[in-house]
């Protein structure tokens, strides 16, 4: 027997056998050997001077002094992952996972990242994109930039902006056939932007009309290829300010009617109860700016 303590790494392969009774079930757990689980343990009971199982014919059992040494191997683990955890949260780099609509990604974030890289160099953030709601029921991800009018359970909800909407097209074809009124239309490809919502509903209703006329359609998953695709001289599209602002500025785009109100804004949203809200809301603060200068 020693009268030093036995060294910390034959500890994980005692404390799982002793806790599941079974060396094989142990191995298991920790992605090892049963032999190399058997040999920590072997060494353990030789540095300590005393059995820590009863070898039984088809099963382990603790004896009393591998009672007691449990206790003090599970005390012993549980204290060093929770300092270990408690270290990571004091000194890690914060990482944020955030979704968003790809052309929130593509027209606001990335243009904008290295600034806030610059004034933000100990924190990480991941952008996650696509076209549905974020289910925060997933625990990946941190926050989103959404798109509606609010309201959502659960969730803190802080304002972006207020948005507009309006109907684009390729310079080009805007001229070769320019809309005038919605009849005008007919004469044209309809570009949507979503597979699962026909957001040319919205602007039917807003103009008192059941079905706008077109020339065709032409389906997308999202809005930014839907701008790419109008870029392209493949029909007329709907843009929303600010976020598809520079498609305007640069004229890559043409506004075929004046932008009116929509009653939408876009939202940066998160858990209401979330532990990352002070590295949230400093994310927040560049968002909200970045929209703002957009606006």
């Amino acid at each position: 027997m020693s009268n030093r303590p036995p060294p910390l790494q034959w500890l994980p392969a005692f404390e799982a056998a002793a806790r599941l009774q079974s060396i094989s079930a142990a191995a298991a757990e920790l992605h090892l050997t049963p032999s190399a689980v058997s040999q920590q343990v072997r060494q353990l009971e030789d540095h300590l001077g005393m059995a820590l199982f009863r070898r039984l014919p088809r099963r382990i059992e603790l004896t009393d002094a591998g009672h007691a040494f449990a206790e003090l191997a599970a005390r012993t683990l549980a204290a060093y992952r929770e300092g270990h955890a408690q270290l990571l949260h004091r000194f890690e780099r914060p990482l944020l996972r955030i979704g968003m609509f790809p052309s929130v990604a593509h027209e606001v974030v990335l243009p904008a990242l290295a600034g806030f890289q610059a004034t933000e160099p100990g924190m990480d953030l991941r952008f996650e994109t696509g076209t549905g709601v974020v289910d925060f029921d997933d625990a990946r991800l941190d926050a989103a930039v959404r798109f509606g009018t609010g309201g959502w359970p659960g969730l803190e909800q802080l304002p972006l902006g207020d948005c507009m909407g309006t109907l684009v097209a390729a310079p080009q074809l805007a001229q070769r056939l320019p809309v005038r009124g919605l009849e005008d239309l007919r004469h044209h490809v309809l570009i949507h932007p979503r597979l699962s919502h026909d957001d040319w509903d919205a602007v039917a209703r807003a103009a008192g009309v059941e079905r706008l006329p077109r020339k065709g359609d032409l389906m997308l998953d999202d809005e930014w290829a839907a701008l790419r695709a109008a870029e392209q001289g493949l029909g007329v599209a709907i843009c929303i300010l600010p976020v598809g602002r520079r498609w305007l500025d640069e004229g890559s785009l043409k506004a075929l009617v004046p932008a009116v109100p929509l009653p939408m804004k876009n939202w940066f949203v998160f858990r209401a109860a979330s532990a990352k809200r002070e590295e949230l809301m400093r994310v927040y603060r560049w968002l909200r700016a970045r929209f703002d200068e957009l606006a």
